[in-house]
């Protein structure tokens, strides 16, 4: 979660204190919501990408479920590249949900992982995701036998099932639902939390919160409409040198010399100060850079490399093939159509944790194609009740867009939530809890007036007694 900087009217207060006097400074913005104790469970769970030990599957199940039926369940497809979502949560519990979480293969704790090989998010990491969201359904049983309401202590309500993807997990997410609609049409509600869906948003090619500047070569707006337009007549390539050392390294992966830039003085050398530099992508088995198939063609007609195409840098080919695999913009139509009666929020904030172009593209993206697709209900953010309840907040608070109505992606920002006074997780709890509530009401009205289900998380803490099951 990002903070907003108070420094600055810290100091304003001390210079103006008098003199002799010591100025109170301002306590922090953010207000985060008093958590009840939390309790899981964790197990395998059997998958043809993890043989042998199965996928490391971790349940957090609340004290008080959100129904009198059960608590309904919610699959978390974890953002970045790491092959680990165990190490987070979106306390999802404290709402009344089961939360499942999960390593993707060769992904885990110390003691605690899945077996397998990573492949970056790619085919095998679907396929698990399938396989978990199967498990959270109760629609499979783990390595021991169990479903997953014979391995929680508290009642499981598996027909209200959601998925959240978290960041660039979005992106799996919606890859995963459209490979495998027939046997996922049982989900109910989707949820994006920032999610950087298409090739030029993850790793962020129009710039990100890493980078000291943006691509200034992006046409503002144009992304909204599909149509990402870049101008790439300065686009140049340094052959020695690395655009961020050690940060591939960090993913366990190669870090590969060459710096694809925009080069404003045209002396053919990167400045870091002054110019953009793009992200590249790995692979497994494929060392070299990866660039979207937008960069990979600008640069076959740019005439940079006229003699020979540098070994390191992948073709147009396996740009399309890396991409295919990982763009979940490609396949939202396809969920879409397979699964119209699902409940869609997207989440977008004032500042985004990843992107920082001014027109937030990524957002009007992603809102826009399900809202033309027409699935039977779209939100851009949660309901301001639920926001207010689960912060503790006045609802006035946070922003109040109109169900399956359309944004003016000109005047986005107006309709992010604000930053620095909650996490962000908050938003996404408000997300599921409204969309599982509207779901089991079968309530699609546009205004509420508070949310439909009034609920409050008890501090008594179920024990699990289940044998041969990790408790954490």
């Amino acid at each position: 979660m990002r903070i907003i900087s108070l420094i600055l009217p810290a100091l304003v207060a001390i210079v103006l204190a008098p003199i002799g006097l010591t100025a109170e400074l301002p306590k922090a913005s953010i207000n985060k919501p008093v958590l009840v104790p939390e309790k899981s469970i964790s197990t395998f769970i059997p998958s043809e990408t993890a043989p042998g030990q199965g996928l490391a599957v971790n349940v957090i199940y609340p004290n008080k479920p959100r129904y009198s039926e059960g608590a309904p369940v919610v699959v978390v497809a974890p953002g970045g590249e790491a092959a680990s979502g165990l190490q987070f949560s979106t306390h999802a519990a404290q709402s009344g949900f089961a939360e499942v979480r999960f390593a993707f293969p060769g992904g885990g704790n110390p003691g605690f992982a899945s077996s397998g090989i990573y492949d970056n998010r790619g085919l095998l990491s679907q396929q698990a995701l399938r396989d978990v969201l199967l498990f959270a359904a109760g629609k499979t049983k783990d390595t021991q036998g169990r479903s997953i309401s014979k391995l929680l202590p508290v009642p499981v309500a598996t027909k209200q099932i959601g998925l959240i993807g978290w960041s660039n997990g979005g992106n799996i997410a919606t890859i995963t639902l459209s490979k495998y609609a027939p046997q996922l049409s049982f989900l109910q509600f989707l949820v994006f939390y920032e999610s950087p869906l298409g090739s030029m948003f993850y790793p962020p090619m129009l710039g990100g919160a890493q980078d000291l500047f943006q691509n200034r070569h992006y046409r503002q707006g144009s992304a909204a409409t599909g149509q990402c337009l870049v101008d790439y007549r300065k686009i140049a390539y340094q052959p020695k040198g690395h655009k961020s050392p050690g940060s591939h390294k960090k993913l366990g992966q190669p870090e590969i010399e060459g710096i694809v830039f925009f080069d404003e003085n045209a002396n053919q050398q990167w400045d870091e100060e002054r110019e953009f530099a793009l992200p590249y992508c790995c692979d497994v088995g494929l060392e070299k850079q990866i660039y979207p198939p937008n960069v990979t063609v600008a640069l076959k007609r740019s005439g940079l490399f006229k003699e020979k195409w540098p070994k390191n840098i992948a073709g147009l080919a396996e740009s399309e093939a890396y991409f295919h695999e990982r763009d979940g913009s490609l396949f939202l139509r396809d969920v879409a159509k397979a699964m119209p009666n699902l409940f869609v929020c997207v989440i977008g904030t004032q500042l985004d944790h990843l992107q920082r172009q001014a027109d937030h593209p990524h957002i009007p993206l992603n809102y826009n194609v399900w809202l033309t697709s027409k699935v039977r209900f779209v939100r851009l953010n949660p309901d301001p009740h639920y926001v207010g309840v689960i912060s503790g907040m006045n609802s006035a608070n946070f922003t109040d867009n109109k169900p399956n109505a359309s944004v003016d992606a000109a005047e986005v920002d107006a309709h992010l939530e604000p930053e620095g006074l909650i996490p962000d997780y908050v938003f996404v709890q408000s997300a599921i809890a409204e969309l599982a509530d509207r779901k089991r009401a079968n309530n699609v009205i546009s205004v509420l007036i508070a949310p439909l289900v009034n609920y409050t998380a008890s501090r008594d803490v179920t024990t699990a007694t289940r044998p041969k099951s990790r408790v954490d």
